[in-house]
């Protein structure tokens, strides 16, 4: 079944994700595109995986099959990347062939509109219905026409970007020593390439290109960032910043070598973006992204908007300027004076900006963070999803709870798996990942304790749900 969750459609590459499958999509995202009127310049890129390149090339030749012209790049590139090209071109359509943070077994697809921004639901939708309509009979043959297909770079303008939108000078005259760790994907060489070019001490590893990112997931969990730890160890570096597979997702190590949690660097850097850069606009949030950006924003008299998981729902809101800054629990930010969509490789500089420009540590920036806006203690717990993990989520969505965990419920969310925000200021959330099978549990609070009790309770109620499910 093909299906596109909140950033694209992802599968284990000869199960779900196929060749076949592949030019079906993209047979499909072309018939949107000429139903809508909106058939242009398509580009089309990849990441550090196995056979990526190879279902670019495939992409290729079913566009040009139909006479559009398409442009590859001359290598893999971040997802930012491509999103600032496609917005650069005035191109129709950007095609990623990644899987993001999912490990190497995995391949998936993202889409670009010609805003640059992924996909929205309705577009995928609409993909998904005519991928549906044509699978029966669909005539797998194509005959590329090479005067129709090109090449280029597709990377200048996106690292042009990066020297214009952050405060250079601040860093070098700061004499930041930064560790750097690509993970084996696409920033090597974008990432490490703009620092050391600004005559940044920088010190990098992983930047080879592998399919297998060294045995791991490239996502940049505390426990994949040992390496990096090591180097900013080593070397003394006073920051160690890291990217996942495709570079729109970020990881940080401070100084003493430990990992800042992506919740904490969202509320760091929208404070920094408020308060130093002037951001304009409001603050845009995913509901299971920490509520410390709320605490921010209220004290500079900014608006909060809170969207369901998924990056795509800020979309309208950047386009009407309501939100000037967009952040996402799991390690995405985006910026509309720099790129509307996630952007791992800006948001690790500006975490070297920030801590230039503050002349303060990482440790010392959180804990004045927390003593402006008091502290609050977030997790994330995923574990696989069972066959009946989704109906038993919306079972436990339809429960009317008064209370949990000892707390009076004063609210229930059931736009996406269910919400429950606490009488204490805490809150709870469970839902399935729409791109990988798994179960994630979502949790804030103002004590590590009470943290993982609400952890604990809610893979009860879930778990006790399951056991009611009879079939599904």
């Amino acid at each position: 079944m093909i299906h596109f969750g909140t950033s694209g459609w992802r599968g284990i590459v000869g199960q779900e994700f196929t060749f076949r499958n592949v030019r079906l999509v993209m047979d499909a995202a072309l018939a949107v595109l000429r139903e809508r009127g909106e058939v242009g310049e398509i580009i089309v890129s990849y990441d550090t995986r196995l056979l990526s390149e190879k279902f670019a090339r495939e992409a290729v030749a079913v566009f040009t099959h139909h006479g559009v012209r398409t442009v590859l790049s001359e290598r893999d590139l971040p997802s930012p990347c491509v999103a600032h090209a496609v917005r650069e071109r005035s191109a129709a359509l950007g095609v990623m062939f990644t899987a993001s943070h999912n490990p190497a077994e995995y391949n998936g697809v993202k889409l670009f509109d010609r805003y640059g921004m992924l996909a929205e639901r309705e577009m995928t939708d609409a993909i998904e219905s005519v991928v549906v309509a044509k699978a029966a009979e669909f005539e797998d043959f194509y005959v590329p026409q090479q005067r129709l297909a090109g090449t280029a770079s597709l990377a200048e303008g996106y690292l042009a970007s990066l020297d214009r939108d952050l405060d250079w000078d601040a860093i070098a005259k700061s004499g930041l020593v930064v560790a750097v760790d690509p993970l084996f994907g696409t920033a090597r060489e974008f990432l490490d390439r703009i620092l050391i070019a600004h005559g940044i001490p920088t010190h990098v590893i992983h930047t080879t290109k592998d399919p297998y990112f060294g045995g791991y997931a490239p996502e940049c969990t505390p426990s994949n960032l040992g390496g990096l730890r090591e180097i900013v160890r080593s070397t003394g570096a006073q920051i160690g910043l890291a990217t996942d597979g495709d570079a729109d997702r970020f990881g940080v190590i401070d100084g003493e070598c430990r990992s800042v949690s992506p919740n904490l660097v969202i509320a760091l850097l929208a404070e920094y973006l408020i308060h130093r850069r002037g951001a304009p606009g409001g603050i845009g949030r995913t509901v299971a992204t920490t509520r410390l950006v709320d605490r921010v924003a209220r004290a500079a008299d900014r608006e909060v908007v809170e969207t369901p998981v998924g990056f795509t729902h800020f979309n309208p809101l950047f386009r009407s300027g309501r939100i000037g800054v967009a952040t996402e629990e799991s390690a995405g930010l985006g910026v509309a004076t720099h790129l509307p969509v996630r952007d791992g490789i800006y948001a690790a500089l500006l975490m070297a900006e920030m801590v230039a420009v503050e002349r303060r540590s990482l440790d010392e920036l959180v804990r004045q963070l927390y003593a402006r806006y008091g502290a609050l203690f977030s997790r994330r717990v995923q574990v696989p999803l069972k066959e009946r993990t989704r109906a038993a989520i919306d079972k436990v969505s339809k429960r009317t709870l008064k209370e949990f965990a000892s707390q009076r419920v004063i609210r229930v969310d059931r736009r996406d798996g269910v919400l429950l925000e606490l009488a204490d200021g805490s809150w709870v959330m469970a839902r399935a990942a729409s791109t990988e099978p798994k179960l994630r549990i979502y949790a804030e609070a103002t004590s590590s304790r009470q943290l993982r009790t609400l952890v604990r309770e809610m893979r009860l109620l879930v778990r006790q749900a399951e056991e009611g499910v009879s079939h599904v």
